[in-house]
């Protein structure tokens, strides 16, 4: 499990797969706890490049939801960058 919180300043993460070298890790979660956060003024969208497919999932960090999804290559994805702590 990771815990993690980040700074925000206009840090992101360009697009990446969590579990590129097979070690085990299935699926990776994340539970949003940033309460009022507004895409627009706050930005940390994360987007989702699913394998095969054309579209982008765009994700929201809103509180209280809870993301799962494949940590292998069938879901590269990006954090957009942030600009508070989240």
């Amino acid at each position: 499990a990771m815990v993690a919180c980040y700074p925000g300043h206009g840090t992101g993460y360009v697009r990446h797969i969590d579990n590129p070298n097979g070690d085990g890790r299935c699926v990776t979660c994340i539970y949003y706890l940033n309460r009022d956060w507004d895409i627009n003024v706050h930005g940390g969208l994360l987007q989702i490049f699913p394998e095969n497919r054309s579209e982008v999932a765009n994700i929201e960090p809103l509180f209280d939801r809870l993301l799962i999804f494949w940590s292998d290559r069938r879901n590269p994805h990006e954090v957009k960058p942030a600009f508070a702590t989240r």
